[in-house]
């Protein structure tokens, strides 16, 4: 069985719901759908919730009327008369409870995490019902399944956490009879359900996300992501014009790519997937006949395959005097960036074991705001702070690779030749990512130079019938 999650451009219209319908229903066996909302239409929602809250009942209008329209769209590809009336109405019955969610913002004059959470399943649940009628006007049975039913969180609305245990238990009683009936399930992506019962979202990546955990409450043997690239790249093709397709990465090579900024795959999609040993393909629903690339578990290769940046970031030290007075320093740190939900990106202690660095993504409050805040916690103690603001983190990833040496002295002598300026570095434990500091305004040219020097110039010379390749620049080539 197979679970195939499709993003919101693959289901953006009529014509490409019908493709993503079609490439499901190519595949061998009765499987699971995971759809987005059509595309555009979370936005609009946020967009007509927060215009609820403060009274703009205009620009909440446009929007709503903007939704119906690509919904409409949608509900004219389906040919079957019948199943189009009854898709329709089931369809209208989810747009008056969007314009009850929209009365409670406006009653409330505040968009909450609670009420946005609601308010924006509605995209993803409408989906799912079109999708399913889509399906069954292609002659194939089809029943959508709303996961704020299936899918258990805790209650931490905007950004839940998954509760894995309860949620295989509801997918064995929602989904599994279904299956076993011939039916293909079309589930709504990104939401879930608290132990109150409200309706949660599981945040950033939250579709993708909730696609693997359903794979891995199913036992699939594969989770599918279907999207609008051809595949994980070895590098933002938007800034490196040689970046190439590569057929397969680790599930730490892909964890370290979407950590340091690739965005093909959000860090939270891989785990469940690592857990449960099952492969998570990525693909085009827009070339459809491509490989795409698989990410599963794999042996160290010694390869650079593929180097990303992460841009926007600040850079925290932290100095003591004695080393006595790193613990409860360093532990002051950890509860400002707790308490302000500063997600960190790395941590490095020196090797005189006196000081700390942080790379951090402070959002916007930046080095002022947060050292602020810093030097009230740490009160007594003895402690130096430096910061700087707009720094970016390049990664070079390829497991094993970061665990060979000169690994890094060949990722800072590429850097060194193009006069990019390095501020920190380090090899990640992991062994799957060698990683520099640089400032953000020399990120691009970084991956740039990266990629030319340890992926995309691999020297090659013949000797008989043999090659020789520089281990770590060794070309990746898409077969």
């Amino acid at each position: 069985m197979l679970v195939m999650k499709y993003g919101g451009t693959s289901v953006g219209d009529a014509r490409r719901v019908r493709e993503s319908a079609r490439i499901t229903l190519g595949k061998p066996g009765i499987n699971v759908m995971v759809v987005s909302a059509c595309g555009g239409v979370t936005n609009l929602l946020l967009e007509a919730g927060n215009a609820s809250a403060v009274g703009k009942f205009d620009v909440r209008d446009r929007a709503v009327e903007t939704i119906h329209a690509k919904h409409e769209n949608v509900l004219n590809g389906i040919g079957v008369a019948d199943i189009q009336t009854q898709t329709r109405a089931a369809v209208d019955q989810l747009h008056a409870s969007l314009n009850d969610t929209l009365t409670d913002i406006a009653n409330t004059h505040e968009l909450t995490s609670v009420l946005s959470d609601r308010l924006v399943s509605h995209g993803e649940k409408i989906m799912a019902t079109m999708m399913a009628a889509t399906i069954r006007d292609m002659g194939h049975g089809a029943v959508p399944v709303f996961t704020d039913q299936v899918l258990a969180t805790d209650e931490r609305h905007g950004s839940a956490r998954p509760q894995r245990d309860l949620t295989r238990e509801r997918a064995a009683e929602l989904i599994a009879p279904e299956l076993d009936a011939g039916n293909i399930v079309v589930c709504t992506g990104f939401i879930g359900f608290a132990p109150d019962g409200s309706t949660t979202t599981l945040g950033r990546g939250g579709s993708d996300y909730s696609a693997t955990l359903l794979g891995a409450a199913l036992d699939a043997d594969e989770v599918q992501i279907w999207t609008d690239v051809p595949g994980m790249l070895s590098a933002d093709p938007r800034k490196v014009s040689t970046a190439r397709v590569i057929p397969e990465v680790t599930y730490d090579e892909a964890q370290e790519l979407a950590h340091f900024g690739a965005k093909v795959l959000h860090p939270r999609t891989i785990r469940p997937a690592v857990k449960a040993g099952i492969p998570v393909r990525v693909l085009s629903t827009f070339q459809p006949t491509n490989a795409g690339t698989v990410v599963r578990p794999g042996g160290q290769s010694q390869r650079i395959k593929a180097t990303t940046a992460l841009k926007g970031l600040t850079m925290l030290t932290l100095d003591v005097p004695e080393l006595e007075d790193l613990a409860g320093a360093s532990a002051a740190v950890f509860h400002v960036l707790h308490e302000n939900r500063v997600e960190i990106i790395s941590v490095q202690q020196s090797s005189s074991r006196r000081a700390m660095t942080f790379i951090l993504d402070t959002l916007t409050s930046g080095c002022e705001v947060f050292v602020s805040k810093l030097t009230e916690a740490l009160g007594d103690l003895e402690a130096d702070v430096t910061c700087v603001d707009d720094v970016a983190v390049v990664a070079a990833v390829g497991e094993g690779a970061a665990n060979t040496p000169g690994a890094l002295a060949q990722l800072l002598a590429v850097l060194s030749r193009a006069n990019v300026p390095v501020l920190n570095s380090s090899q990640q434990s992991s062994n799957a990512a060698v990683v520099v500091v640089v400032p953000d305004d020399a990120a691009d040219r970084a991956v740039q130079v990266v990629h030319d020097g340890l992926i995309g110039s691999a020297r090659t010379s013949r000797r008989g019938n043999g090659k020789r390749r520089d281990v770590i620049g060794e070309s990746y080539r898409v077969g």
